[in-house]
């Protein structure tokens, strides 16, 4: 639920139920949804943040004054589960912003009573009834503010604040086609962040960590010096050189690109590339950490 919740767009179906039994009330109500929890961006705090599902006043006194152990007649259609409701879901850190999202909950098959010919089933012990290879599905068929694309997690915990909101921004720019807007954002990004990239990757036990440490004291002398981005290559570890080319100095060049020189289009192009080729190192760096982390803990149970 959290995954749909956070990450599915409009009409995506998400399976909650694999094989339906009438003995569970699960997802036959919409008070089923209420305190689910997922992360979200909060367009108030700019960050990712927890946020949490509630009824709207209307929505909940309505539904409150149904059967307590049945399914409404009208939550079917051609005896199908059916039914569509509002749910707010409201940033928990700063309690003001939400974002409102119109569920569909449904059965690909029939589940009213077939024997009684009756719908409205109640639950208890006594009616086992399953119907088998029957699914119980979700989607979402509206959104206000409009769906955005978050980044994954593994982006999320290597970024600050202030980059997590320039890559969000990017992503986003890109999605909405904003081609100028979504380069200059991965720009940003690449000028605050590519340093501190490169310091991770000297720690990396398969870099040359003494080579790489001797380009990053040139450059303190002088940041006006490039030839960290130029001369790095040599002493990156095999997952960063995989690719043939310079990651490093590919990232850097984009810096200095004329960027209203460029169309839409032609930004829009590099946006995409960028967002890809950043999110490969970072995640080459990450996993050789992870590695190494495993390895210690190894070595450290069999000490």
């Amino acid at each position: 639920m959290e995954e749909f919740l956070s990450t599915y767009g409009l009409y995506q179906e998400y399976l909650l139920i694999d094989d339906y039994v009438n003995t569970t009330e699960h997802y036959s109500s919409p008070f089923e949804f209420v305190g689910c929890t997922f992360d979200y961006y909060c367009e108030i705090e700019e960050s990712i943040k927890t946020f949490e599902i509630e009824l709207d006043k209307s929505t909940e006194e309505y539904y409150g004054k149904l059967p307590g152990n049945k399914i409404p007649d009208e939550y079917f259609k051609d005896d199908n589960l059916n039914y569509t409701f509002k749910a707010i879901a409201k940033c928990r850190s700063c309690k003001r912003f939400h974002v409102d999202f119109f569920l569909n909950v449904y059965s690909d098959k029939p589940i009213s009573n077939i024997l009684n010919n009756i719908n409205n089933i109640a639950f208890s012990s006594r009616n086992t009834a399953k119907y088998s290879d029957t699914k119980i599905f979700v989607q979402k068929v509206g959104a206000l503010p409009e769906i955005k694309e978050l980044p994954s997690k593994l982006i999320t915990k290597y970024f600050d604040r202030e980059s997590n909101n320039w890559y969000y921004k990017g992503i986003n720019s890109i999605a909405n086609k904003f081609g100028i807007g979504s380069f200059a954002y991965f720009r940003r990004i690449i000028e605050k962040e590519l340093i501190r990239i490169i310091k991770d990757i000297q720690s990396l036990p398969a870099s040359h960590g003494k080579e790489i440490g001797e380009l990053l004291d040139k450059h303190n002398s002088d940041p006006r010096i490039i030839t960290i981005y130029e001369n790095i290559f040599p002493h990156l570890p095999s997952s960063l050189k995989e690719l043939g080319n310079n990651p490093i100095k590919l990232l850097y060049n984009q810096t200095s690109a004329g960027l209203h020189s460029l169309s839409e289009e032609e930004c829009l192009k590099k946006a995409k590339s960028l967002r890809k080729l950043l999110d490969f190192v970072i995640k080459k760096i990450n996993e050789e950490k992870s590695e190494i982390k495993d390895l210690r803990d190894i070595i450290k149970d069999l000490e």
